[in-house]
């Protein structure tokens, strides 16, 4: 579900003007694991430069020629294209060439995104006690609205919630600073549904919910 609307297009990368050091995702096409890099810098229209990933203190082995995705988000757009690798290198620092994209696909999106997910999750608050179990029942980059059995707070409260999520066969914990903003109160036999804002969340941690939030979207949109 989608509160506002998506506009896809394709652009140059020159268009993207994306920084060094942004936070990406490259996975190859052959289907194999999904690995967080970071964007270092391009050579117009000869190849661009990302640091390679690092699998128990192991640089992943990449193979010239080899086709891979590559998607990011910047502002309120998410991004992907494909290119092939050029070389690795691990020393004396690591990095990888890939070719230069030709052009990308880029979606804005005007509003959060917003998902209807089942993910049990855990909620702290921040001036301690006990952690009270939740079940994530809708998800977007900016929050989540989640049921439980127990209260957990009261409306501008801020607490930590802590769940995993799975995309690409990778899962990630996270554990995300969130505001109380709305109470629901359960009727006969319902669960306490409560509605919470992110805040401060790091730049790596929102790139996976962005990119796990547009995977669930993708999915039921076929």
């Amino acid at each position: 579900m989608l509160d506002g609307q998506k506009v896809s297009s394709e652009i140059s990368f020159e268009a993207l003007r994306l920084c060094p050091g942004a936070a990406l995702q490259m996975q190859s096409l052959a289907g194999e694991a999904n690995h967080s890099v970071k964007f270092i810098g391009a050579i117009t229209g000869k190849s661009i430069l990302v640091t390679l990933p690092i699998v128990n203190g192991n640089g992943v082995l990449v193979q010239p020629g080899q086709a891979y995705v590559i998607r990011g988000f910047t502002g309120r757009s998410a991004f992907a294209f494909e290119a092939k690798a050029i070389m690795a290198r691990a020393h004396p620092f690591t990095y990888i060439h890939f070719s230069y994209p030709r052009s990308l696909n880029l979606k804005a999106v005007r509003k959060s995104l917003r998902v209807k997910v089942n993910l049990p999750a855990t909620v702290t608050p921040r001036t301690g006690g006990n952690s009270v179990p939740v079940a994530i029942v809708d998800l977007s980059a900016a929050g989540s609205m989640v049921d439980s059995h127990a209260p957990i707070g009261e409306i501008g409260d801020v607490a930590k919630l802590a769940f995993s999520v799975a995309f690409e066969s990778i899962e990630t914990s996270l554990n995300v600073s969130a505001i109380i903003r709305s109470i629901k109160k359960p009727d006969a036999g319902e669960s306490l549904r409560t509605g919470l804002e992110f805040e401060n969340v790091a730049h790596n941690d929102n790139l996976i919910l962005r990119c796990f939030v547009h995977t669930i979207e993708s999915d039921v949109a076929q």
